[in-house]
């Protein structure tokens, strides 16, 4: 009956309500709703019907067969990533992306596994790189290869297998040889040499990009010795603008690795 009805208010609405009145609806809901909120014009009417009609042919619809069960991922029970430490790795590569490479190995050193929120972008941002790709992967876990498998975009591109050895270590960066014996010098040597030389500016801008791979290599114990001695900086210094952003990146360093510690 509502079938029949159906093709009756169709073909009205094709041909016009100026041509054709609506036909009554049939006995039952759409009777009941004619009669509770009646309209005054034929195509009010006629889309009243339209409604009721629609509404009533969804109900009656027949459930499809059931959808098959997406598999979960396989259980990881390292600890995930605090809160704070995805906030820290986007400003990491916003800003630092030059300690990308270490906040990452302090996740595997640490025992810990990336928050779910972290996995896609970070795969995303290295498929190109077999390396940073395959330490990403590792740090995923199970849910990583689980979201490849779902999201191939987001496997690696590159051919070149990544080295072995490659994923345990930070890769090199540039130092000047006479600002090498710093990386592993005691930290308030360390510390006192980069801010007197910035206070002098016999370090200054020209050094910048050395300074940055000295500080984001240097011996981790050192590292919050150094924020606080560039946060002394003499402000009437010619390189106190470079003392700040070492500065920030000394602090950014410091915080990364504590925050990734387990408790």
């Amino acid at each position: 009956m509502i079938e029949q009805y159906w093709r009756e208010i169709v073909t009205v609405t094709l041909l016009g309500t100026d041509r054709r009145d609506p036909p009554p609806p049939p006995p039952g809901g759409l009777a009941d709703l004619a009669a509770d909120d009646p309209q005054p014009t034929p195509s009010q009417r006629l889309l009243q019907q339209v409604a009721g009609c629609t509404v009533v042919r969804r109900a009656g619809m027949q459930p499809g067969p059931p959808v098959a069960t997406v598999a979960p991922p396989a259980a990881d029970p390292r600890p995930v990533t605090p809160q704070i430490a995805t906030s820290t790795w986007r400003r990491v590569v916003a800003d630092w992306p030059v300690l990308e490479d270490e906040w990452v190995l302090s996740v595997l050193r640490n025992g810990r596994r990336l928050a779910p929120d972290l996995v896609p972008p970070l795969l995303a941002r290295h498929r190109t790189d077999a390396t940073r790709h395959a330490r990403a992967l590792l740090a995923a876990g199970p849910l990583g290869h689980w979201m490849i498998d779902w999201s191939p975009r987001l496997a690696c591109t590159a051919k070149q297998p990544p080295v072995a050895e490659l994923l345990a270590e930070v890769p090199e960066l540039p130092i000047v040889p006479e600002l090498l014996p710093l990386l592993t010098a005691p930290a308030a040597q360390v510390a006192r040499t980069l801010a007197a030389g910035l206070s002098s500016a016999q370090l200054g801008s020209a050094h910048k990009a050395v300074l940055v791979n000295l500080i984001a290599r240097v011996d981790t114990r050192s590292v919050a010795a150094i924020a606080q001695a560039l946060d002394r900086v003499d402000a009437s210094s010619p390189s106190i603008g470079v003392a700040f952003a070492l500065a920030d990146l000394a602090h950014l360093r410091h915080h990364m690795l504590t925050e990734l510690e387990l408790a």
